[in-house]
């Protein structure tokens, strides 16, 4: 080490604030991910594939300890379309999800995900099949958005269907 650095380490070292003897240092331990805040029954309307819907999502804990959601979809008019779902999602300690959706129509779909501040977002789905998104926007007055996208052969997304839910009492 040159006498220079050695001199210019030494100040620094003297100008560092001293803790008191008796304190501590604390770690901060961060909480894992939860996606309890999605967790209850929902209510929802909206468009689905260009027409209005009306839709349901039961969200709880799977006995896994993951979580489960179940959903039902009417979408009006005629012909009436009747759908529903069901999927499992586990979360790891980085908000990293994966799961499981399997439909009414027998298809079954993996979906990996994210849990961020500003809410879910998971991509399902399979080359093979179609690959799609749902995203889960979470809102101060208790709403909830979900919208559910296709991704097209341009590599582009093409919205199919936004409901907006209410969590019943």
């Amino acid at each position: 080490m040159t006498p220079s650095l050695a001199a210019w380490l030494l100040v620094l070292a003297s100008h560092q604030p001293s803790m008191p003897a008796t304190a501590t240092a604390t770690a901060t331990v961060a909480e894992a991910p939860t996606l309890a805040a999605f967790r209850g029954n929902w209510g929802g309307e909206g468009i689905a594939f260009g027409r209005p819907a009306r839709a349901t999502l039961a969200i709880g804990p799977a006995d896994d300890g993951g979580m489960a959601l179940a959903y039902r979809l009417v979408v009006e008019r005629e012909p009436a379309i009747a759908y529903s779902a069901h999927a499992d999602y586990r979360i790891d300690a980085k908000g990293r999800v994966r799961g499981r959706w399997s439909d009414s129509r027998g298809q079954m779909r993996p979906v990996t995900g994210i849990l961020t501040s500003e809410g879910l977002s998971t991509h399902w789905g399979s080359a093979d099949v179609e690959i799609g998104r749902s995203t889960y926007m979470l809102h101060s007055d208790d709403g909830l958005t979900v919208t559910d996208s296709v991704l097209q052969h341009d590599g582009s997304w093409r919205v199919f269907a936004t409901l907006r839910y209410r969590k019943n009492p």
